[in-house]
């Protein structure tokens, strides 16, 4: 199988714009799912481009330029203020983040199955979406303590509830960021591969003697 970086990222800038939509914009449940319908149309956008260059320039590339692209949105994001506005603070870097990342997904997902026999295919994308959770969960876990860390201190020095919440995101965000960045870093290593399949093995009676 080829290896391929597995970015743990990527759920949690979701994670902490919702609570930022709800706990500081005011958002309902239903608004906050509602702007994220930008997000998945983008992420099938990217998805599609992508499959097409991978014949092309193979893996490697669209895995770094999607984790860059990826990294800068989240690093813009990072700057949401307290009296935020959707269309302006928020639609714009969701909109570019999901392209970068539909492009890291489809990427990483394709490499890592690369050259995988078929009767191994099962055990491959086990280890794939067992790695992804495991990313996941770890970086919720750091980014979570970044943000608690920062909005805790922001009430210590008796900030407004709402500057202090939005300071715990905003530190978030920007770790998010660097650890997309460090992801592309990683990718770079990778094993540049355009989707191949191995070539089916003929029976030892029909193979061409040497």
């Amino acid at each position: 199988m080829e290896r391929a970086p597995a970015s743990g990222a990527k759920a949690e800038p979701f994670f902490f714009l919702t609570l930022y939509m709800q706990t500081v914009l005011g958002y309902s449940p239903v608004q906050a799912g509602s702007a994220y319908l930008p997000v998945t149309a983008g992420i099938g956008i990217a998805a599609g481009i992508s499959s097409r260059l991978f014949p092309r320039i193979g893996t490697r590339p669209v895995i770094v330029a999607g984790a860059l692209i990826a990294a800068a949105a989240m690093y813009e994001l990072s700057r949401i203020p307290v009296q935020g506005d959707y269309l302006t603070d928020l639609l714009p870097g969701l909109a570019v983040m999901s392209l970068g990342l539909g492009a890291v997904f489809v990427g990483v997902t394709t490499a890592a199955n690369a050259g995988v026999p078929a009767e191994q295919a099962g055990l491959a994308a086990a280890l794939l979406n067992t790695s992804l959770q495991l990313g996941s969960a770890l970086g919720l876990a750091i980014l979570s303590t970044v943000a608690t860390t920062r909005t805790q201190r922001l009430l210590a020095e008796h900030r407004p509830a709402q500057d202090a919440l939005t300071g715990g995101y905003q530190r978030a965000l920007l770790v998010g960021s660097l650890f997309v960045l460090a992801a592309a870093v990683i990718a770079l290593r990778a094993t540049n591969t355009r989707g191949e399949h191995p070539a089916a093995e003929l029976p030892t009676d029909q193979r061409i003697p040497a």
